[in-house]
Formats: structure tokens, C-alpha cells, sequence
């Protein structure tokens, strides 16, 4: 069934023993229309137009559904104000509660496998929701969610992008898909890029904003790639073969496009031969510990602008220890990544993290 634009809840609009004759009174009465309509759309005059299959998802005419591979959930085609028209991931499913507080959280596929057992943890506390609403983690890199938050609605509802919405709480990170950028060039962008989100953030009205510091990501700081430097599952690869990366980087990474010294996998070396039963397999560059680099620039963000901190990294080094090929919250990777523990979690992994930002939501809706 499509939504039409309505009222914001709270505002109604009474007309009591009024006739309406003649021009004048067809005057007063599209001047009436007219003003309950602006009172209905307070952000746009456009109706709302549902986007196929499932219609659970609304874009403002004229603009029109889209999309994209990556994100898998019907989007908008929005123009930018170059002239360019862009696809925009939609923002959280559902519309906001009414009788409860609202709870945002932004981020990559991480946050997309925590949030519905966070949502479950609090389903008497708050509604908590997803931007964007997605599968794959389309939040992206820092740069990725700076330019949908600036251009696209990501702090609106899917079903209703004519609405502003005033959250209880936002709890952010970008991280995870930011692993090439700790260089110093590239880590001052990601600083920058960092600084300028949390500005929006803070100026949306959220009455919370919170930051969690991005989870560990270990093949960046072992000694040696060991499993992750070997050949991988050879139903899925054949030999000789290895996987690149798609995105520039993301530690994913092997010759020939690796030298020596880059993220993840760079060309063989004395060391990775010496672990692995594969003598051609590629080796490692020098631990460059991406995450820690990150988090560091992350916090330093977050205290100069008062945003408080939840440290997902340092929660799940405790399980884990400090150095880890395996740990049982990690996801098994090792059919498509070479590596047990790469970005992902199990289930048991999921039920931590999801706790811990259950309680930090808690503590701070009080």
C-alpha cells in the first residue's frame, strides 16, 4: 500500500463553520489546502513515491528508484548540485517509534550483523535501526559516508525521506574499509573526513552521539601472514591464483599488485617462506597495525568535540588476547579470505559486541 504525505504526528488541523463562496472563497480555501499541505511535508512539497518490489521504500518526486549492486536495497536517484545524479543507499528501514526512544546506528557490515541482536536486547528500551539500510556494509570508508550524509538521507527513514527525525541517539564508526588511508597523507584525510561527519551528527538534533572504535582486524599486525599469505581454498581458486582486492586495499592484497611493505600480502619474503608449506606463497610487508593507527586518530576526534567512546577493539583483544590467528567469536573467512579471523563475526562474536552496545545505549538513554 503507498504512503501518501501526512501531518506530523502532534499537529492537527481543525476548520470550524467556515462557508466558502465565490473567488474569494475558493481564495481562502487553496490557501488552506495550501497550508496544511506545507504542514504535511515540512522538507518537500513532493509526494512520495514507493519503489518496487516490496514498496518499502520512498523517494521524493520527481526523483526515481534505483539499485545498486553493492547495497541491494531500493535507493533514490538524487541530483547532486554538480547537475550529476547519484544513487543513494536508503536510510533506516522503519519509521521512528512514538512511544520510544530512537536509536541510529551508522556503519559497515559489522554494525549490519550487530544490530538486529541489539535491537532484540532493547526491544523495550528503544528502536534501534540501521543507516543505511543495506546488506554488505555500503556505509563504506569515512569518505563514502561524509558525502551520503551530506547528499543523501541517511538520517531519514526509507519510508518517510520527507521527514526530518530528531535522534535520541547515533552511535557511528568508520573504520574497517579505511585501512589503506594510515599513511600520513591519507590518515590526515581520514582525520579531516572524520571531524566533518561527527560535525553533522552533532548539528542533526541527535540528542546522543557516540563513536565505536573500530574492531580489530588481525592480519595487519602479525608478524607473518602465515594461513592468510597461503594458497587459498582450491574449489574456490585456482592455483596460482590469488585474491585481490576490489575496493584498493583493504589488507586483501597479493602480487603482482603488492610490493613489499604494503598492506596485507606483498611479495614473497624470508619470513612468510619459512611459515608456510607453500615456498611461492606471497609474504607480508611489516606489520603496520592499520586499526590501532586509526582508533588513535578516531579518539583524538572524538575528545576534542566531547563524543563519548565505545571500545569494540580493545572488548574483543580481551577475548581474543592480544595477537590472534584464531578466536572463536571471529567468522571462518578461510573459504573466501585465506584467514580464519578477518573482518567478520560468529555468532557467539555477535552476541558480545551486541551486548556491549546494548549496555553503552543503557548507560547513556540512562
Amino acid at each position: 500500500m503507498a504512503l501518501s504525505p501526512r501531518a506530523p504526528r502532534g499537529i492537527t488541523v481543525i476548520v470550524l463553520g467556515l462557508s466558502a463562496r465565490g473567488e474569494k472563497g475558493n481564495y481562502l480555501m487553496r490557501a488552506l489546502f495550501l497550508y496544511t499541505t506545507a504542514l504535511a511535508t515540512p522538507s518537500s512539497y513532493a509526494p512520495l513515491i514507493p519503489c518496487p518490489p516490496s514498496n518499502n521504500s520512498y523517494c521524493l518526486a520527481p526523483e526515481t528508484c534505483c539499485i545498486e549492486q553493492y547495497f541491494g536495497a531500493p535507493g533514490c536517484n538524487v541530483q547532486l548540485s554538480s547537475g550529476k545524479t547519484y544513487c543513494c543507499a536508503p536510510g533506516p528501514a522503519l519509521e521512528v517509534s512514538t512511544t520510544l526512544p530512537n536509536c541510529l546506528i551508522i556503519g559497515d557490515s559489522v554494525s549490519d550483523q550487530y544490530t538486529p541482536s541489539v535491537a532484540h536486547l532493547l526491544n523495550k528500551t528503544c528502536l534501534v535501526q540501521h543507516a543505511p539500510w543495506v546488506g554488505g556494509g555500503s556505509a563504506n570508508n569515512a569518505a563514502n559516508g561524509l558525502f551520503n550524509l551530506q547528499n543523501c538521507r541517511w538520517l531519514r527513514t526509507a519510508l518517510r525521506p520527507d521527514q526530518d527525525v530528531k535522534w535520541d541517539l547515533i552511535m557511528f564508526n568508520f573504520g574497517l574499509h579505511d585501512l589503506m588511508n594510515t599513511w600520513p597523507g591519507p590518515l590526515a584525510e581520514y582525520t579531516s573526513t572524520l571531524s566533518n561527519i561527527t560535525d553533522i551528527l552533532l548539528a542533526s538534533g541527535a540528542k546522543h552521539v557516540m563513536y565505536a572504535l573500530t574492531t580489530p582486524f588481525q592480519a595487519d599486525s602479525l608478524p607473518s601472514c602465515g594461513p592468510y599469505c597461503n594458497v587459498p581454498n582450491t574449489s574456490l581458486w585456482s592455483p596460482g591464483e590469488w585474491p585481490q582486492p576490489t575496493n584498493g586495499g583493504n589488507g586483501r592484497c597479493g602480487p603482482p599488485a603488492c610490493a613489499q611493505g604494503a598492506l596485507g600480502c606483498g611479495v614473497p619474503n624470508a619470513t612468510a617462506k619459512a611459515n608456510s608449506p607453500d615456498p611461492n606463497a606471497p609474504g607480508c610487508g611489516p606489520p603496520t597495525y592499520a586499526v590501532s593507527v586509526l582508533n588513535n586518530a578516531a579518539s583524538t576526534v572524538m575528545a576534542a568535540k566531547g563524543v563519548p567512546t565505545l571500545d569494540l577493539n580493545a572488548l574483543v583483544h580481551s577475548h581474543c588476547g592480544a595477537n590472534y590467528s584464531y578466536c572463536d567469536l571471529c567468522d571462518n573467512e578461510t573459504q573466501y579470505m585465506g584467514i580464519y579471523c578477518g573482518y567478520h563475526y560468529s555468532p557467539a562474536g555477535v552476541q558480545v559486541l551486541s551486548q556491549a552496545v546494548a549496555d553503552a545505549f543503557l548507560k547513556v538513554l540512562g
